[in-house]
Order: structure tokens, then sequence, then C-alpha cells
């Protein structure tokens, strides 16, 4: 009998340890938890069962694994401390840690933990990261790289960028087409923001084929903003080809003495300026003599629109007398072609007078009276007029010799005529050919 109890009550043991390690509490945290930046957050911890000893919430340190600092606890229904004296936390019912105002500093990993009745510690850690939206949608600019400088900068391909607000975490950045399609970019950059401390900007660059009119999107995408929001989307119009408006500006400057009027041996800085173009404007300076005048410098900038270029031209003039200086703007692609022009009055009288600008209504060249180099298409028309009206004289001349020669009838039509021809006969065929006329 004795050996039967001593093996039931084994049996108890075995099994009221058994069950108790099935009860023993679970502590259940989440991975990440983000928090905006100034704003209020939650960690929670799923503790089951709910009977426990004690609850602290601390925040892990720099070194080891047990290197913690507890900011707040509950025991025996009690709250304390450093975190709740400070106001930046507190423990909620449910035992979650409430943060009631994030900041840089409050993020770090944060510990759950828990003892239970037997004074058993069981913890689970989460990461608190602060956050920050971007305030604004993503800005897209554009250029043409070195092609700037040159008069190849009309070809298809455009550089273009978009760059993202401050933002914490990082956004993502995506171009899609009007259709939607993703558009691989050529170069991808993250780095800090220069306003907020902790955050990131990100920019994406892409090389894109401007083939015809489009629109392309740049959208902005993180966990704080989700996918395709509409407030951190942004599209830009590509266009093809843009054609002048006006023709080019024309400014002067010189010295406060030439408001007055101009003295001769006086140096003016004229500056040409065209208007927005794709391909852009080839600026020319033609004395009036229609001879063109090397200018002292010449830039290309990016216009307002998508793709567009504006070019300048600056001469240096040297004032000798009244005279008039012209400035043409030449397109030249597959889709727009021609040229603007316009002219420029300097004279030696009159302030506000002294530059006249005159705007010349001209498709394909400048004003007739101004000589501004050849132009191959005239010169050929002026040829072909030439030629036909000198066809036409020649015509009417053979033609009036054919009559009278028919009517006068003076010379023979054959040697045997001409044998049998008399003087007389040549005297009355002149003498008729006189009264006919």
């Amino acid at each position: 009998m004795a050996s039967y109890a001593v093996v039931a009550s084994s049996i108890f043991l075995f099994l009221s340890a058994l069950f108790e390690g099935t009860l023993q509490i679970r502590v259940t945290t989440l991975e990440r938890v983000l928090v905006p930046l100034g704003g209020r957050g939650r960690v929670p911890c799923d503790i089951d069962p709910q009977s426990f000893n004690a609850l602290y919430w601390s925040r892990k340190l720099g070194g080891g694994e047990d290197q913690r600092k507890t900011v707040v606890s509950r025991r025996d229904g009690r709250l304390t401390g450093d975190g709740l004296d400070s106001g930046d936390f507190n423990i909620s019912e449910d035992n979650s840690l409430v943060i009631n105002f994030m900041h840089l500093d409050l993020e770090a990993t944060y510990i759950c933990l828990v003892l239970d009745e037997n004074w058993n510690d069981i913890k689970s850690t989460t990461d608190v990261i602060a956050t920050v939206k971007p305030e604004a949608p993503p800005t897209i600019s554009w250029g043409c790289g070195d092609k700037c400088r040159t008069d190849s900068a009309g070809d298809n391909y455009l550089n273009l960028t978009c760059t993202s607000d401050e933002a914490k975490p990082a956004v993502t950045l995506t171009w899609m087409t009007e259709k939607g399609t993703p558009i691989g970019d050529t170069g991808r950059e993250v780095r800090d923001g220069a306003i907020l401390k902790g955050t990131s900007v990100t920019t994406s660059t892409i090389l894109y084929d401007v083939r015809r009119d489009t629109t392309l999107t740049c959208q902005a995408e993180s966990e704080v903003i989700g996918r395709r929001h509409e407030d951190q989307r942004t599209e830009v119009k590509l266009y093809e080809t843009v054609t002048p408006s006006d023709p080019p500006d024309i400014t002067a400057s010189c010295p406060d003495y030439c408001q007055s009027g101009l003295d001769v041996g006086t140096v003016l800085n004229l500056t040409c300026t065209s208007a927005e173009s794709r391909p852009l404007s080839i600026l020319t300076w033609f004395d009036p003599h229609g001879t063109p005048i090397e200018p002292l410098y010449s830039s290309v900038s990016l216009g307002s629109l998508t793709g567009a270029f504006q070019t300048v031209s600056t001469i240096q003039f040297n004032f000798t007398t009244n005279t008039s200086l012209v400035c043409r703007a030449e397109v030249s692609g597959d889709e727009v072609s021609g040229a603007l022009a316009t002219r420029i009055e300097i004279t030696e009288e009159g302030i506000g007078t002294t530059v006249q600008r005159e705007t010349l209504n001209a498709v394909t060249g400048v004003d007739p009276d101004t000589e501004v180099g050849p132009d191959i298409v005239t010169i050929l028309l002026v040829a072909v007029s030439v030629a036909v009206g000198i066809v036409v004289i020649l015509g009417i001349v053979v033609a009036v010799l054919y009559k009278k020669n028919k009517e006068y009838n003076v010379f023979p039509r054959s040697a045997k005529s001409y044998h049998r021809a008399e003087p007389d006969d040549y005297l009355r065929g002149y003498s008729e050919g006189a009264v006919k006329l």
C-alpha cells in the first residue's frame, strides 16, 4: 500500500508541475511602433493571463542585453517612475506604454517586463520610431546636362528629377507614364533633411525620351503616407516642341549719362533674349549691312515650360552715329522651324528714346529693308523669276521676227527662186513693207 501511495504522490506532483508550466504568463508586443513626431503614441503589451505581481516598462540602453532603465512601472496598483514624473510616459489600463509627446530623444527599444506570481520575469521588446509625414508633395525639376551649353539641346532626351519633402522614414519615389506604367530611374539618392533632424530627402532621376506631348507622374510612398496617395503625387507636362510666341527681346545697359543722350564713343552692352522654344533658338546679331556681329558671350537657360529653353546673346557696341541693329532668333527642328527678329534703333537723342524696340512681322526672316544675311529660298525664287522673264521676252522677239519675215517675204525661199529674182522684186518688196509699217 505504501508503494502505491508514493507512486500516486509522484504522479500528482508531476501533473501539478506540468499544469503550472502550461499556465505561465505570455507577454507579447509589436516588433515596431511608429509615433508621429510631436504626437501621442501607444505601445501595446499583451499579457495573458492578467494575474501578475508587477509590470515594468523599461528603455534599453546602448550596452548589453540587460542594460536598461525603467521609465514607468505599476505594482500593487501604484504607478511610479522618472518617465511618469517628467510627463513623458504613462501606463494605460490595458498595460500599454503611453508616450504623451513624441520627440526624437524618445526613439529607442522599449521592454515590457512582467513579474508573475512566482516573481519570474517574462519580457518582450518593441522598437519605437518617430515619424514625420511629408508636408508637401514631391517636386519635379529638369535639365539637359552638358547639352544645355550646345546647339544640340533640342534633342528629345530630358533629365527629370523628383525630390521628396523631408520625411521619416524615407519615402520611396516611383515614376509613372500616363497609363500608370512604372519608369525605371537612372539614379536614386537619400540624404539627411536640412530642417528637421533625423529626417531624409529622397531623389529619383530618369532620362526620358520625349517623342510626343505627354504627362509623367512622380508618386511618393511610405509606411506613414501609404500607397498611391493623391496628396503625395506630382505631375509634369512634357512638350516635344515649343514654338516661340514672340520675337526676341533686346535690352541695353550703359552708363548713367547715356540716358540724357549718347556721346560718340559710348560703349553699350546690348542683350538679346529669345522667347522659350524647343528646340532652342539660335541668336544672331547683324549690323545695318547684314554682317553678323560676334557676341561678347552667349548662354542657354531652362524655360518655365518643361523641355523649353531660353537663349541669351550679348554684344558690346561702340556708338559712333545713329544706327540700327537686328537680333534674329532662328529655330530649326523636325516639327518647328522659322525665325523671328527684333530691330533696335540707337540714336544720340532723348531720355528713354535712346533705344527703341521694333517687332518685325517675320515668320521665316526679318524685315525686307534689313539685310540680315542671304536667304537661299529667296535667292532661288528670284533666279527662277528672272529666268522665266528672259524666256518670255525671247519668245516674244522670235514671234515678232517670224511674223515680219512672213509678211515681207523679202528673201527667196529657194536657190532656184533666188536666181530668178530681179532687182525690182527686192525694191518692190521693200516698198510694200514700208507702206505696211
